[in-house]
C-alpha cells in the first residue's frame, strides 16, 4: 500500500500571495512616508551630522565654505537626506512586514535562522557605517583636500550636493561591506559552505577585497584602498570563526534564550556604534574648557599671523590676544589640531594648543627662563617671568598633545576644570554640540556662556534672561560678523529680534543727530505712518490665515520689515542718552550695516563694519589684558 499523502491545509493561491504582498508593501510605505516627515523636522540636523567629518576636515585646510550652485539644490539634498533618515528610522517596522510576509512559509529551522540574521543586519550596517563615519570618513576627506590644494593655482569649492553624496555613498558602501560576516553566517547554516572551503579560498579572498576597495573608494590611492581592503580581510576571518562555531555541532538547536540573547548583543553593538558616531569628535584640545571662563575664542592656525596684524592697529586689541603674541615670542609651533583656543577669564586669559611635544616644551621654557620645572596635578609645570608682561606665567603639559600656555591666574581656570573643582564645557551637550559647529564654521569665532559675557553683546534691556548662549563668528572673506543668541523660545527670539532692531535704530540715530530741516523731518513722519499701517495691515491679513502657511509667513515677514523700516526713517525729537556698550556702539555706527534675524530659537545678529571694530566687539565678553610695563622692553631670552 503507498504511504497517504499529507495535505497542507490553509495553502494560498497565487493571487492571495499577491494581494497579501501588495498589503505589506503598502503598509511598509505608509510607515516609510510618516517616518520622512519626522525626518524631516530634523533636516537640518541631519545635515549637520552628515557633513561634520567633512566640514572639519575642510576646516582643517583652512576652508570654511559649501556652496549650493542652484536654487533648488538645498531642498533636493534636505528631501534625500529625509528619505534615508525616514528609512532607517521606520526599517523596524519594513522589516516586521517583511518577517511577516515570510514566515509561514518558513519551516522551524528556518524561523530560527531568519531571527538572528534580520537583527544582526541591522547591527552590522550601523557598524559599518560608524567605522566609516569615525575613521574613513575624516581620514580620506582630509587626503582627498590635500591632494586638491597642493597643486599651485587650484582652489577647492566643494557644493552642497557633493558634500552630502559623498557621505552618503561612503556610509552606504562601508555598512555593505559590514554585512560579510553575516552573509558567511547563512551559507554556513544552510549548509553551503564550510570552515575548511572558507579556509581555502582566503587568499584569493585577499586579492578580491583589494579588487573591491579600488573599486568602492573614491581615490586610487593604497591608503584609502587599505581602507576599505584590511576590513573585508578581517570581516572574512570573523565569517570562518562564525562558520565554524555554526558547524561544530550541526544537529544541537539554539535555545530560543541563547538566540535572544545574541540578537541582543548585536543590537547593544548597533547602538553602542551609533552613540560613538553621534558624539562630537573635537576632544583633546576642548576637553578642559570651563565652564566658567568669560569667553572662549577658537583661531585657525593659518589665520593667527593676519589676525595678529590687524590687532597692532589698536593697542586695547593686542593686549587682549597678548597669550596668542607670545606663540610667536616664545617660537612655539602649534603642531595638530589646526586651532588655538583662547581662554578669557575676568581678569586673566590663557591659550591652549596642540603640540607633538608638550612636555619639551615646557622643559625647553624652564631652561629658557632658568625655571624649575615641577609635576603638578595638572601636568608638568613651569612657572616664569615673562620680560614683556608684568604678570607671572605659566606652561603645562596638560596631555601628550595638548599645551597649556597664559597667566597663571588664566592657567588656572583650565586646571580648575580638570581636577573637576568647576565644571566642564563638554559636560553639557548642548555645548558640545555648539563646540563643534563653530569649529568648522570659520578661522575666527567665540563662544561665550556666562551671563557677564553674554551681557556685552546685548543692549540695556535686551532681555539677558532670555538669552541662554551666544557665539559669534567673523568671516573669512569679508568684514561681516555674525552673533548669534540662543533664546529660551521661537516667543522669546522674536522679542529679542524687535528690541535689537529698536536699539540699533535709536543708537544711529543719537550718532547721526538731528541734521534735517522741517522739509525732511516731515517727509520722515509720513513715512514712518506708512511704514506703520503697512505693518498692521500685513498683521492684521495674517491673523485670518492658517498659522505656518506660506502666506501667513510672508505677511508676518513684511509687517517685520515695515516695522523695522519706521524705526529706521522716524525722526529724533529728543537726545538720546549715550550707552555704556562702547565696542556695540561702535560697530554699528555709520556707516557700518547690521541685521537682525529670528530663526525659531535662535537670532541672528549680523553686523558689516571694520575689521578693526569688529575685533573690539568680538573680544567685548571679557576685560583680559596684558600690558607691557616699559615703553622699551627687553628682548625676549634666546633659545639656548
Amino acid at each position: 500500500m503507498s504511504e497517504p499523502v499529507a495535505v497542507e491545509h490553509g495553502a494560498m493561491s497565487f493571487r492571495e500571495h499577491l494581494i497579501e504582498l501588495r498589503g505589506r508593501v503598502l503598509r511598509a510605505s505608509i510607515g516609510i512616508f510618516l517616518a520622512f516627515f519626522i525626518a524631516w523636522a530634523f533636516h537640518v540636523e541631519l545635515y549637520a551630522w552628515l557633513s561634520a567629518p567633512v566640514r572639519n576636515a575642510l576646516a582643517d585646510n583652512n576652508l570654511f565654505a559649501i556652496k549650493a550652485l542652484q536654487i533648488t539644490e538645498s531642498i533636493e539634498v534636505y528631501m534625500k537626506l529625509s528619505l534615508v533618515g525616514g528609512i532607517f528610522l521606520a526599517s523596524p517596522w519594513v522589516f516586521y512586514q517583511i518577517w511577516a510576509f515570510v514566515a509561514p512559509g518558513l519551516l522551524d529551522n528556518e524561523k530560527r535562522l531568519m531571527v538572528p540574521v534580520l537583527s544582526g543586519s541591522v547591527a552590522c550596517f550601523v557598524l559599518g557605517a560608524a567605522f566609516c563615519y569615525l575613521v574613513v570618513l575624516p581620514f580620506m576627506t582630509d587626503f582627498l583636500i590635500k591632494l586638491t590644494i597642493e597643486a599651485p593655482g587650484m582652489t577647492l569649492e566643494p557644493t552642497l550636493a557633493s558634500t552630502v553624496s559623498f557621505s552618503t555613498m561612503m556610509l552606504l558602501a562601508f555598512g555593505a561591506v559590514f554585512e560579510l560576516p553575516l552573509f558567511i553566517y547563512v551559507l554556513a547554516a544552510l549548509g553551503l559552505v564550510t570552515p575548511k572551503s572558507l579556509w581555502k579560498f582566503y587568499r584569493y579572498w585577499i586579492v578580491i577585497s583589494f579588487v573591491l576597495g579600488a573599486v568602492l573608494t573614491p581615490t586610487p590611492d593604497p591608503i584609502n584602498q587599505a581602507l576599505m581592503s584590511a576590513p573585508l580581510v578581517l570581516l572574512y576571518g570573523v565569517g570562518m570563526a562564525i562558520a565554524w562555531l555554526v558547524q561544530r555541532n550541526p544537529d544541537q538547536k539554539v535555545s530560543r534564550r541563547n538566540m535572544a540573547l545574541a540578537s541582543a548583543g548585536l543590537v547593544a553593538l548597533a547602538v553602542g556604534g551609533v552613540a560613538l558616531a553621534a558624539r562630537p569628535t573635537d576632544a583633546g584640545l576642548y576637553d578642559d574648557l570651563p565652564v566658567a571662563a568669560r569667553q572662549v575664542i577658537g583661531v585657525h592656525g593659518q589665520r593667527l599671523g593676519r589676525l595678529l596684524q590687524a590687532a597692532d592697529r589698536d593697542s586695547r586689541v593686542t593686549a587682549m590676544l597678548a597669550p596668542l603674541q607670545a606663540l610667536q615670542q616664545l617660537e612655539i609651533v602649534p603642531k595638530g589640531d589646526p586651532y588655538l583656543v583662547l581662554v578669557r577669564g575676568e581678569t586673566a586669559s590663557a591659550v591652549v594648543v596642540a603640540s607633538d611635544d608638550p612636555a619639551a616644551v615646557v622643559r625647553r621654557l624652564g631652561r629658557r627662563f632658568q625655571a624649575s620645572v615641577v609635576a603638578a596635578p595638572s601636568g608638568l609645570s613651569v612657572w616664569f617671568a615673562h620680560p614683556l608682561y608684568k604678570q607671572r606665567w605659566r606652561a603645562v603639559a596638560a596631555g601628550k598633545k595638548v599645551l597649556w600656555l597664559g597667566e597663571d591666574a588664566g592657567v588656572e581656570l583650565l586646571s580648575s576644570a580638570r581636577q573637576g573643582q568647576t565644571p566642564r564645557l563638554l559636560a553639557d551637550p548642548t555645548m558640545a554640540e555648539r563646540l563643534a559647529m563653530l569649529r568648522g564654521s570659520g578661522p575666527l569665532w567665540s563662544l561665550v556662556v556666562h551671563a557677564q559675557g553674554i551681557e556685552r553683546w546685548l543692549p540695556a534691556g535686551a532681555m539677558r534672561g532670555n538669552v541662554v548662549v551666544a557665539s559669534v563668528q567673523l568671516s573669512a572673506d569679508k568684514d561681516e560678523l555674525a552673533i548669534r543668541l540662543e533664546c529660551k523660545g521661537p516667543d522669546a527670539a522674536a522679542a529679542l529680534r524687535d528690541r535689537l532692531d529698536a536699539w540699533t535704530a535709536d543708537e544711529r540715530r543719537r550718532l547721526v543727530g538731528p541734521q534735517q530741516n522741517a522739509e525732511e523731518r516731515h517727509a520722515s513722519e509720513r513715512l514712518t505712518e506708512l511704514a506703520i499701517l503697512v505693518a498692521r495691515t500685513a498683521e492684521a491679513a495674517a491673523r485670518v490665515l492658517p498659522v505656518g502657511s506660506t502666506d501667513h509667513q510672508t505677511l508676518m515677514s513684511s509687517s517685520y520689515q515695515a516695522m523695522r523700516l519706521s524705526r529706521a526713517t522716524s525722526p529724533t525729537t529728543e537726545e538720546l542718552e549715550p550707552t555704556h556698550l562702547g565696542e556695540l556702539v561702535a560697530a554699528v555706527a555709520p556707516p557700518a550695516t547690521s541685521e537682525v534675524q529670528a530663526r525659531g530659537t535662535a537670532v541672528a545678529w549680523i553686523i558689516q563694519a571694520p575689521r578693526a571694530k569688529l575685533l573690539q566687539l568680538l573680544l567685548a565678553p571679557s576685560s583680559a589684558a596684558l600690558s607691557t610695563p616699559l615703553d622699551n622692553p627687553p628682548a625676549v631670552p634666546p633659545v639656548p
